[in-house]
């Protein structure tokens, strides 16, 4: 059972308007190189986890010198649990195990959009990826985004969604409201309509081993583990 997070609420609001000051600059950035270039596409993939580490050591500062509540960050997140053996082989058994739920969906997913006329496209980031792995001059571009995408983007989401926003929402009452809401937000934050239903049963998945172990690591380890095996099917491919 996930232990109480104590959270300030009005130190959230915090959190939300750093990560948007933090977005805006990279976001432009972006915006300077040709749409859908492969220099584009990287900049967004930095943006959007620098935005929030930066978001939430801000949020972190405003916790300890304005509302009085110092809380390390092992203790924030449940690091300090001493049951690190047990989330890394738990983290790995649930990732694979998302793999195959996450296939099914999408699978489902595809059937159901052309049922309704529609084209389902993956995301624009695994067609980049796609491309780059067929190029062997691209090498290094190729592990840029493999890094990205296994390693950075799982520790700074499940730090935003499963680490703060998750618990805090819980703690204001709502335990319902945060696992669904959380979980349709972290599939929002993707952008695409073809994983909509897996990502947001894959966010289902990592609150219950977040709640299960009351340590990140868990859900941060099933959550690289299911983007190195996607990233390892789609460079097979």
């Amino acid at each position: 059972m996930l232990t109480h997070k104590p959270w300030n609420p009005e130190s959230l609001l915090w959190l939300g308007c750093t990560f948007m000051l933090a977005l805006a600059p990279g976001a432009a950035i972006a915006g300077l190189f040709e749409d859908g270039s492969v220099a584009q596409m990287a900049a967004n993939v930095t943006v959007l986890p620098v935005a929030i580490l930066v978001a939430v050591a801000v949020w972190f500062q405003v916790n300890h010198r304005f509302y009085q509540s110092p809380i390390s960050l092992a203790a924030a997140f449940g690091f300090n649990r001493k049951n690190t053996g047990r989330c890394l082989l738990l983290g790995l058994a649930t990732g694979l195990g998302l793999v195959l739920i996450a296939m099914a969906l999408a699978l489902i997913s595809s059937l159901l959009i052309k049922a309704f006329g529609d084209q389902a496209e993956p995301q624009k980031l695994v067609t980049l990826i796609a491309e780059e792995s067929a190029k062997q001059e691209n090498i290094g571009t190729l592990i840029f985004f493999v890094v990205m995408a296994a390693a950075v983007a799982p520790v700074a989401e499940e730090i935003l969604f499963r680490g703060i926003l998750y618990p805090a929402v819980k703690q204001l009452g709502h335990p319902r409201v945060a696992v669904i809401g959380t979980a349709l937000l972290f599939a929002l934050f993707h952008v695409n309509l073809l994983t909509f239903a897996s990502l947001t049963a894959v966010a289902l998945a990592l609150i219950a081993l977040y709640e299960f172990t009351d340590n990140l690591l868990a859900p941060i380890t099933a959550h690289a583990v299911f983007n190195a095996c996607n990233l390892i099917m789609l460079i097979w491919q």
